[in-house]
Order: structure tokens, then sequence, then C-alpha cells
């Protein structure tokens, strides 16, 4: 038997296509893992706010629920990292279209409790590619194509910079998300309804921006505030404390509720100007003055968004289970947080993904 007739690309290396890897490993296949940005982690992205700094500010997903996220749960525990809740303590804040500041009695609390990663989410990122000590990576590689062999197994179109291959497997994992799978080049193509399907399927938080911001302290919590915050005004819509576990790494984030249009217009450092003043009023000058602040637009994102992601939602997307071309079957399986019945949109919804093609992959191996 061929090296290619054993070997599995898995397309993507977010949280889904690191945990299918991860899986395919430990069962004995050979394994490469194709992405196109120069890093793992796909829309989590923990970033230092200076060299050697621990705490890192997530610019992309942030939380997970461990009364209803079992598998977030179980690699928290086997990577041995270290949660704590999203802090909620003191009151929090309310400003409207005209720009008055309302200070409610108590915070916001979900429940079950949103907890956070100490390292942030790419921790997680970071443990689970360090157990891929048999799995070939590329990363830098765009998938261009793909194509069925007569034979059997599948051709992936591969580029790295100005390299240009013929990548021959028995099986590929795709965990891009539906809208960017749609316009990857297939032989035999995508059938019109299934493609069309893809496209109406929303990328969930693609559309989205945040802005974080640090400081020396958390001057808020000294005025009994929270951090927690909701405007009619904006830019930002929501804003919560991003600080570490113990307090010690002061830091507010919140969610950029103007138009990804706009936030293209008026440039990021405007963006940036608007947002500090925001936080200014709400939580007073000394917000105005960060030690460290970035914006991270993921609508401006090629290997996130699509331009139909760019279009607001009005509500949490209903996913379901893929359904892959009779073509296709045994030979392209689809993962993503996308593609996840349960907990489509969220970090657990691309463990449930990768872990249901993984299951099914190997049952049939």
């Amino acid at each position: 038997m061929s090296v290619f007739e054993q070997l599995s690309v898995v397309i993507g290396a977010g949280l889904s296509g690191l945990h299918a890897a991860w899986r395919l490993q430990e069962a004995g296949h050979a394994v490469m893992l194709v992405e196109a940005r120069q890093r793992a982690g796909g829309r989590v992205l923990s970033v230092p706010t200076s060299d050697g700094a621990e705490h890192r500010l997530d610019l992309g997903p942030s939380w997970y629920w461990p009364e209803i996220n079992p598998l977030m749960s179980a690699w928290v525990q086997r990577l041995g990292l270290t949660s704590y809740p999203q802090h909620t303590e003191g009151a929090s804040l309310l400003e409207g279209p005209d720009g008055a500041v309302r200070r409610l009695g108590h915070s916001w609390e979900q429940q079950p409790r949103s907890m956070r990663i100490a390292g942030g989410m790419g921790a997680l990122v970071g443990g689970i590619q360090s157990l891929l000590t048999q799995v070939q990576w590329l990363p830098g590689t765009l998938v261009e194509a793909l194509q069925l062999r007569p034979e059997g197994g599948v051709d992936l179109h591969l580029r790295q910079g100005e390299r240009r291959w013929v990548q021959h497997a028995a099986r590929v994992i795709s965990s891009l998300p539906p809208r960017l799978l749609a316009e990857l080049s297939a032989e035999p193509a995508w059938p019109p309804a299934t493609a069309q399907g893809w496209r109406r399927t929303p990328t969930w938080m693609a559309g989205q921006a945040k802005f974080v911001a640090v400081y020396e302290q958390a001057f808020w919590r000294e005025a009994g505030l929270s951090g927690a915050a909701g405007s009619h005004r904006g830019p930002m819509v929501e804003i919560h404390d991003a600080s570490d576990g113990a307090g010690q790494h002061a830091a507010l984030f919140g969610f950029l509720g103007v138009p990804p249009s706009y936030r293209q217009g008026v440039g990021e450092v405007d963006l940036r100007q608007q947002s500090l003043a925001q936080l200014a009023r709400l939580f007073g000058p000394q917000a105005e003055t960060p030690l460290w602040s970035a914006v991270q637009d993921w609508a401006q994102e090629p290997f996130t968004a699509d331009a139909l992601d760019h279009r607001p939602l009005s509500q949490h997307p209903v996913y379901s289970a893929p359904n892959v071309p009779a073509e296709w079957r045994g030979r392209l399986w689809l993962a993503g947080t996308e593609f996840a019945p349960q907990s489509g949109g969220f970090l657990e919804g691309a463990l449930e993904a990768a872990e249901q093609v993984a299951a099914d992959l190997l049952r049939g191996s």
C-alpha cells in the first residue's frame, strides 16, 4: 500500500481541524494538517500585550461553559489548563443613544457561568498542537482544488508561496466554514443545491470585530464597576472585563456593533480612537490612555469570512450535520463548528463536529 493510500489530509488548523488531526494520530493514521495561515487556531487568536507577557488577550472567542461543554472541559483537563470565571462583580453600565450613561445595580451573569482560560484560548490551541508529534504540519499552504481520483482517493492541489504541487491522499477532512468550502474548486463539482446550502450557512462571528485595551490597573473595579456595559451609541455594543483571573493584568474588551463597511471605511486608527473615547465616556478619563490596545476585524479575514458574512445576523443560526455530496462520500468528511447540530457556532461545536467525523471515519476504516 502506497503512502498516499494511507494518508489523511485535514484542511484547516482551527480547533476542529486540530482535534480531528489528534484523533486520527491517536488511531495510528498518517496525517497531514494544511493551514492557509501561518499559525494554527483559525478564529481562536490570543495575543500577548508585550514581549514575554504571560497574559494573552483573546481577539476571538473568550468563553466556554463547563456544565454544557464536555469536550471543551475534557481538553482543559487533559492539557492541565487553568480556567477562571468571567469577572462580573460590581455594577454594570448602560449607554443610551444620546450618550447618557445609567449605572445598574448589578452586572450580567450568564447561567451557566462563562469561564475563561489562563493564557487565553490560544493556550488550548497551543496545547493540542504540541501533541501532534506525528502530524505533518503545513502552514501558509492554500488548497486551490480537490479532485477525486478514479482509482480511489483524492488529489489536493496545493500552493505554498510560488510553489504548487498535487498531494495524493486516501481521504480529506475539511474544517473550512461552509461558505468558503462552497467556493473551493472541486471535480466532480459540488452539486448546485449543496453549494447553495453552504452559501446560506452563516459563518459564526465572521462579520464581527473586537476591541481590547490593557491598563496598569482595573480602575473600574475600584469604582465598584464590573467592567460590563451595553451601548446603544457605539461603536461597541457590549463590553466586558478581560483581565486575568487574579485581576493583575487589567483589560477591557468590547464587540464592535458598527457594520464591516463602516469599519473598513474609517480605518483601524479612527476605530481605535472612537472605541477609547467610548470607554472614557463609560469608565472615566483613565480609560482613554491604555498601555496597549488592538482591533481585530474578522470580516476582513479572507480565510474566515466571505462577503455574505458582512450581513448582520439577527439571531444565532441553526446549524445541522453535514450532507456530503454522494460522489464524495467516504473520501471527503466535513468538520467545523458550522456543521455541529448541537453546539454549532461555539468552540464546543468545533470539537463536536470533529469528534463525529473522526468517529465515523475510524469506524469505516
